[in-house]
């Protein structure tokens, strides 16, 4: 990691905050430029590859679909092997996955067995006692949120004009035409998405002459997905993201102080009654009650206008939740140093030995405010061996010891209540939120499955009988929290989560918390 935090460091300006920010679409486009960038620096062959290795590669770059770019050992025993591939994703797990899977359907690859996946690279255990992983050197497909959630407005007016009758997902054979009859259907397919049309025409672009890789397939299959499941229960619906759904979510935000993702989740809004909207203007004196109202309660209705719709990616992370700890931000005060949750230059540079003290005191702090509460189980651990692994540990120390330092500044009474509170608002849950309902897409262009709803207003609760357990392991760099929610509708539960919060760095200065793992009971 110390060459991610050069690069950052390095970088940095670039950004308006200093780092990028994941829900801002320029920030996301321009760190995959960047990673993109630094990953340019691997692509380099190891020496002395083994024949039958090389032979691997040949055999890929013959069949014509993919082009290795180079070939590197990762251990001593040569039985571990990173293959570079071009135009496939650098930061796109399940696009490399899917490669993967083709390559060895293909007989490119040996005969084995897929592992991987929860957070780290999907890889090939070969029946030759080889490991192989598939790296990208970056693809023009690699969509930013912008273009994603454009394409499945596409796709969506497409459908509704008789496109792809068949339902079919894009595959190699189908692509040029699917993608031809596509644009035959003129500019009503851009309808809704404002300001993002430009990007979407552009984007498409990239296509021509790409039917071959499988990471454009799964760029458009993603969104076809989604696309597919919203046509199916509402085919005759209008697709907003434009002036109206711009006014609604800053409204929300505007009332509650919360970011508009979190206040709303809806990534795009669908029109489901003829009935006619209130006016812009009339928004911005609208309270939030009445905002809510406008939304439908139950996947299918159209009793209301409104469908509030959270697009998420095949096995993507369950939400962002590190913005909870901004509800609290203790002014400067002269002569006084605020406990901040980030990173400080000054701790970057901090030896080994000092990395230890700090992480070694925020411990006992940690212990100290627990005390002996019945619902957290915590045990901390050995510090970890690497410089890298320190920081990142110091890090997630930073948050834990900031949201159980300002509890009640962050509307918490306990430690517990806490952890839950910040977990819930990771996923979306902060009582002010209209219903919404969480379309998950698949990268094979299947129908996605029933979105899941998540009720208005709803709350969260530790599942009675369950604990807390905060995890300190000295080979990860940072905390892993495994929590049991029970998402309360009124005071009936309506639904229960495993869950798994993540704390770390990010490699530089910032922070990051994010619900890692997310399993439906």
């Amino acid at each position: 990691m110390d060459v991610l935090d050069k690069f950052f460091t390095k970088f940095a300006y670039k950004f308006s905050n200093g780092y990028p920010d994941m829900n801002n679409d320029q920030d996301v486009l321009l760190l995959e430029t960047l990673i993109n960038r630094l990953l340019e620096l691997d692509f380099k062959d190891d020496t002395d590859l083994p024949q039958e290795i090389e032979n691997i590669r040949s055999d890929i770059n013959n069949e014509g679909t993919y082009t290795v770019n180079a070939i590197q050992s990762k251990n001593k025993s040569n039985t571990k092997y990173w293959l570079y591939i071009d135009d496939v994703p650098a930061t796109i797990r399940t696009a490399r996955e899917a490669v993967t899977i083709d390559l060895q359907t293909k007989g490119l690859l040996p005969k084995g067995e897929m592992k991987g996946g929860d957070g780290e690279n999907f890889y090939l255990e070969g029946e030759d006692g080889i490991t192989y992983v598939i790296k990208g050197t970056g693809s023009k497909f690699t969509t930013s949120t912008n273009i994603k959630e454009g394409f499945v407005i596409m796709f969506y007016n497409a459908l509704k004009k008789g496109w792809n009758s068949s339902k079919e997902p894009f595959n190699e054979t189908n692509m040029p035409t699917l993608l031809t009859d596509l644009q035959s259907l003129g500019k009503d397919i851009y309808s809704g998405l404002g300001k993002s049309t430009t990007d979407v025409v552009s984007f498409l672009k990239n296509y021509e002459g790409g039917a071959g890789s499988k990471s454009a397939q799964v760029s458009l299959n993603d969104p076809l997905s989604s696309a597919l499941r919203i046509f199916k229960d509402y085919s005759d619906g209008d697709m907003m993201r434009s002036e109206m759904f711009t006014a609604i979510k800053k409204r929300q935000e505007s009332i509650t102080g919360l970011p508009q993702d979190k206040v709303n989740p809806g990534d795009i809004f669908l029109k489901v009654r003829d009935e006619p909207l209130p006016k812009t203007k009339d928004i911005d004196v609208t309270g939030l009650e009445e905002i809510n109202k406008l939304f439908v309660d139950k996947w299918g209705d159209k009793d209301k206008s409104l469908v509030s719709i959270s697009l998420k990616q095949e096995k993507a992370q369950g939400g962002k939740a590190k913005s909870f700890l901004a509800k609290y931000k203790p002014k400067n005060v002269e002569g006084i140093v605020n406990k901040d949750y980030n990173l400080s230059d000054a701790e970057l540079e901090y030896s080994d030995s000092q990395l230890d003290s700090a992480i070694d005191q925020l411990k006992k702090e940690t212990e100290k405010k627990i005390g002996n509460s019945e619902f957290i189980d915590y045990k901390p651990g050995t510090n970890p061996s690497k410089s890298s692994r320190k920081k990142f540990k110091l890090a997630a120390y930073k948050s834990l010891d900031y949201l159980f330092t300002h509890l009640d500044k962050l509307g918490s009474s306990t430690p517990a209540d806490g952890l839950v509170n910040m977990t819930a608002f990771g996923m979306s849950i902060t009582s002010v939120n209209p219903t919404f309902f969480k379309v998950i897409g698949k990268g094979s262009g299947e129908i996605a499955d029933t979105p899941e709803r998540t009720p208005a207003g709803a709350t969260a609760q530790l599942t009675p009988g369950t604990k807390i357990t905060i995890k300190d392991d000295p080979t990860y760099g940072g905390l892993k929290i495994k929590v049991l929610v029970d998402v309360l509708e009124g005071n009936e539960i309506y639904s229960q989560y495993e869950l798994e919060l993540v704390m770390r760095s990010n490699g530089n200065i910032q922070n990051t918390i994010e619900i890692q793992k997310s399993t439906k009971k």
